[in-house]
């Protein structure tokens, strides 16, 4: 990677359950809104949903703001990927990949694309994303899995 590109985002978690009990709680509908902060979301490849930061247009079911999102693969129970964009940008590629280890699961996240901006215009998006799935979105996958 220079300079004058930004590199994949990268992140973490184990979780205590193997990858054939996280496998639901990663794409089902009646997890991932849970998890991922997320309206509209159907475990359909090509369809379209939205990452809603906001609270309570989150619990309204508004979309305003959101960053779109499109279901590209589902490869159960090994790899979730979704597109990640703002209307008019290009998209980046969000991939969660399960992994057996020992009794339970490594859960990688990796958020690809970044090399398509300027690294000046999308600086502050890409480390508010790179906290965000390491302290909030992979614990919140974790805590809905382990606790059922």
């Amino acid at each position: 990677m220079s300079e004058s590109t930004l590199g994949d985002i990268v992140a973490t978690i184990d979780i205590a359950a193997p990858p054939t009990a996280v496998w639901p709680f990663l794409v089902e509908e009646e997890h991932v809104p849970r998890w991922l902060g997320c309206v509209e979301y159907r475990k359909e490849p090509g369809h379209v949903f939205y990452m809603q930061p906001d609270p309570g247009k989150r619990a309204a079911g508004s979309i305003e703001g959101a960053t779109h999102c499109a279901v590209l693969t589902l490869d159960p129970p090994h790899r979730f990927v979704f597109s990640w964009f703002l209307p008019d940008t290009p998209e980046t590629r969000v991939e969660i990949e399960l992994e057996a280890q020992g009794e339970g699961t490594r859960v990688t996240l990796t958020h690809s694309g970044w090399d398509q901006f300027d690294p000046a215009d999308i600086q502050a998006i890409y480390t508010a994303l790179a906290g965000g799935w390491t302290s909030s979105v992979l614990p919140n996958l974790k805590q809905s899995v382990e606790e059922g």
